[in-house]
């Protein structure tokens, strides 16, 4: 059998190809060498456009292209470019802006990171790829000035009102960081990112960066907060009510995420389960104006159930078994929020002009109901007794509303609704001062 002859052209091809792969990476280290000596005095860009194209042929190369020499001086060549960049940005700004801190941050805001996102690339491929790690460690100090500049983009954008941008930088700086600095996490970046998404209102970005925070174990309750009020604006109900009983479940105690588990109870017509919460609020800060108003106003709600008609308006639902002790707490909890006094006058008056309203109805049901089921045999006899027992009611009611006045004195509703009541207790010349108030 005959050996196969291998062509010594064949060889030497291949060996002087290798060569000049390995002769581009140097070439590129020299450029970076000669480009950095001439910093300090005057920038020579030449050497380092030399460097970029002598790296990046390197980098396109099979056989350079995982050379970890390669790629540690495409990081730091691809750096020195963004760094030369943005003193060209810097120099620009010195045109208009004096002050160093807010020349800085302008500079920082229009840079194109292009070139740095490059130079991030091959730290990344050094970190995940090459065992020998003293290669990684040759750049730290590169690297954690990177992570400065990934900060320093960050709050420049973020000064600029590009929040999206600052967004990205912000989570950038964090992977930047947990990689460089061996899985410490730099818990205040990812806050940052998510606190600039929200400011960009991009809520899915903040629906991600703060899910990024769960499942990186740096959570707290303002986390869940934050995913809450994200998947309710992306309208992901399902998602929202998940994360706030996940939430709750690991801060019971929370205050904010008891009162949005509520809400969300609330808008979904899940009035037990709010009240539950709302109660549960309530042990927890019994001083609390607002949730004694919102408890009474859920209290009321049950007690006083509307329906839709055939033309589409609501009407009174049959009341519910337990109408009186509904009743009696809501009278209570609306009462609390009164003797309370709230700095916001509003919730006052809200609680004034509901209890007035919760009598006023109540006795508008009474005679109603009543009248409707009282036979004609015994109708005379009991009208004045159910006459009674609705007045009874409309005079409970009066005073509240008149209380509500001396926050709002102009209120239309407030007006219409005491007219209303003075004219149905008898007392005319109240009801022509109303009348005259309206008018005016």
């Amino acid at each position: 059998m005959h050996k196969k002859i291998v062509s010594f052209t064949v060889l030497l091809a291949l060996s002087v190809s290798a060569i000049a792969q390995k002769s581009k990476v140097n070439a590129a280290w020299r450029g970076l060498t000669d480009y950095q000596s001439t910093v300090k005095e005057k920038p020579d860009v030449s050497y380092l456009n030399k460097a970029k194209e002598a790296i990046d042929l390197a980098a396109a190369n099979e056989e350079t292209k995982e050379n970890p020499k390669m790629h540690t001086y495409r990081t730091q060549i691809y750096y020195e470019i963004f760094k030369f960049n943005l003193r060209t940005e810097e120099e620009k700004a010195g045109a208009t802006i004096n002050d160093k801190k807010q020349k800085m941050e302008t500079a920082y805001s229009n840079v194109s990171t292009t070139e740095f996102f490059e130079a991030v690339k091959s730290v990344d491929f050094i970190k995940k790829n090459v065992k020998d790690q003293t290669v990684f460690q040759e750049l730290l100090p590169t690297s954690l000035s990177m992570i400065d500049d990934l900060n320093n983009l960050a709050v420049g954008a973020y000064k600029a009102k590009k929040y999206d941008e600052a967004a990205d930088f912000f989570e950038n700086s964090f992977g930047l960081s947990s990689m460089v600095n061996q899985g410490k996490k730099d818990t205040v970046s990812l806050f940052n990112a998510s606190l600039s998404a929200s400011k960009a209102k991009n809520y899915a970005k903040v629906v991600k960066i703060n899910q990024r925070i769960v499942d990186e174990k740096m959570a707290n309750a303002g986390t869940y907060q934050y995913l809450y009020n994200a998947k309710c604006s992306i309208l992901d109900s399902a998602g929202a009510l998940s994360t706030l009983k996940e939430g709750r479940g690991l801060y019971p105690n929370d205050l904010t995420l008891l009162n949005l588990e509520t809400e969300y109870y609330i808008k979904n017509g899940k009035q037990q389960e709010s009240l539950n919460n709302l109660l549960l609020a309530l042990e927890k800060d019994p001083n609390n104006a607002v949730l004694h108003l919102i408890a009474a106003n859920t209290m009321d709600n049950m007690a006083n159930p509307k329906v839709k008609g055939p033309d589409g308006k609501d009407k009174d639902g049959e009341r519910p078994s337990n109408f009186d002790e509904l009743f009696t707490k809501a009278e209570e909890h609306y009462k609390k929020t009164v003797e309370l006094k709230p700095s916001n006058t509003e919730y006052s008056f809200n609680a004034l002009y509901n209890l007035g309203a919760l009598y006023y109805n109540n006795g508008t049901y009474i005679y109603n109901k009543e009248m409707n089921n009282a036979t004609i045999a015994k109708l005379a006899a009991s009208q004045k007794e159910i006459m009674a027992k609705a007045t009874d009611n409309y005079k409970k009611a009066i005073p509240y509303f008149e209380e509500a006045l001396i926050i709002k004195a102009d209120d239309v509703s407030t007006l219409q609704s005491l007219r209303k009541l003075y004219l149905l207790i008898g007392n005319e010349a109240k009801a022509a001062e109303i009348t005259t108030k309206l008018k005016k």
